[in-house]
């Protein structure tokens, strides 16, 4: 015998189901800002792949000596056609990249910009907006200059040049290491965020000490890696000193990429005052 259901009516507050509010989750300081550490961790962990022409070669120390000779002309330029002329030679550059590499050129090149108008902008109180306007031209164009030497250089072309230029070997190491264990630091620092969101279960109740917590960590993994760094080094019998590779000789390939520094040069000596 099969029971029947019953059939008596519950009550309205019963049948009704009551919902009770949610309170809105208020987002700390860590979880509003880790996806942008993350994103520069990520930068610093896989740099931007190098750009070279196989066709165009130029040694590395006639790129450094281009990027300098450029850097500097545009500090002293007050001159806006010439500045000008300088713009329209780094845009006819720019023009032979891939255009995947040229849209990550153009978004570091806005956020170096806007880094700097910050600091720029004081200047409108003490000279008014044209001198404010020409200064952050000059300063945009010579961030482009450097970020275009970024992307067309590796770090390995970077050492060669200043090795080629005689630059000290001390200051050599010096960069080398930093840029090699920054990447190293950055990497660990992003596996280490990884592990600790996957177990974390809970909203974190002080974010400020998860933070600390993780930079005391990578400052003892960097002594870590200075000390297994010093030791490897002590036991190859470094000494300080590179050996002095194999010079390149430069070709008219090289002389004709550092003309156009000559010319604006020239033109600067002679009719940029």
């Amino acid at each position: 015998m099969k029971p029947t259901p019953s059939t008596t009516n519950l009550p309205e507050w019963l049948s009704n189901p009551t919902t009770s509010p949610s309170r809105p989750s208020k987002v700390n300081f860590w979880q509003r800002n880790q996806r942008h550490l993350r994103g520069l961790l990520n930068h610093l962990a896989q740099p931007t792949p190098i750009v070279t022409d196989q066709r165009w070669h130029i040694t590395p120390q006639i790129k450094l000596i281009r990027l300098l000779a450029l850097v500097i002309l545009i500090a002293l330029i007050n001159n806006v056609v010439l500045l000008w002329g300088l713009a329209l030679l780094l845009g006819s550059q720019l023009l032979w990249l891939p255009p995947q590499q040229l849209r990550q050129f153009m978004s570091h090149w806005l956020v170096s910009i806007g880094i700097a108008a910050i600091f720029v902008l004081p200047s409108y109180w003490l000279a008014g907006p044209a001198t404010l306007g020409f200064f952050i031209f000059k300063t945009s164009l010579m961030l482009a200059n450097a970020q275009y030497y970024r992307f067309t250089t590796s770090v390995q072309d970077l050492l060669t040049g200043l090795k080629a230029l005689h630059c000290p070997d001390i200051f050599i190491m010096t960069l080398a290491i930093a840029l090699t264990y920054l990447r190293m630091l950055g990497q660990h620092l992003l596996l280490t965020m990884e592990a600790l969101e996957l177990r974390t279960v809970a909203p974190t109740k002080h974010p400020y000490r998860l933070i600390g917590a993780l930079f005391g960590n990578l400052y003892l993994k960097s002594y870590t890696y200075a000390l297994e760094l010093y030791a490897a080094m002590e036991a190859r019998g470094f000494n300080g000193h590179y050996s002095r590779g194999i010079a390149s000789s430069n070709h008219w390939r090289d002389y004709l990429a550092l003309s156009p520094a000559l010319v604006a040069w020239m033109l600067f000596i002679f009719w940029g005052r």
